[in-house]
């Protein structure tokens, strides 16, 4: 089995996962009082249901659901 090499940084993470929506389908983003349920723990999961924080990637390089949802806020270019 390969080893995959983490992300660099947040941005990476996004693209890794925009890439992985594209080869995987019926993933959808959790409901507003899940994302609260786990903000409040202090956690998060990215798509593939990875364990993470809310502003990492999971161990596959996945960005957590909150950085993705974040980025679609901001949106291209954004700070």
């Amino acid at each position: 089995m390969s080893q995959v090499i983490p992300p660099d940084d947040a941005q990476a993470a996004i693209a890794r996962t925009h890439e992985w929506f594209h080869h995987h389908s019926g993933w959808a983003p959790p409901d507003e009082h899940t994302m609260s349920d786990w903000l409040a723990e202090d956690m998060c999961r990215a798509p593939d249901d990875c364990v993470t924080s809310p502003t990492g990637w999971c161990e596959h390089g996945l960005a957590s659901w909150w950085l993705i949802l974040d980025a679609l806020v901001e949106g291209p270019g954004r700070p």
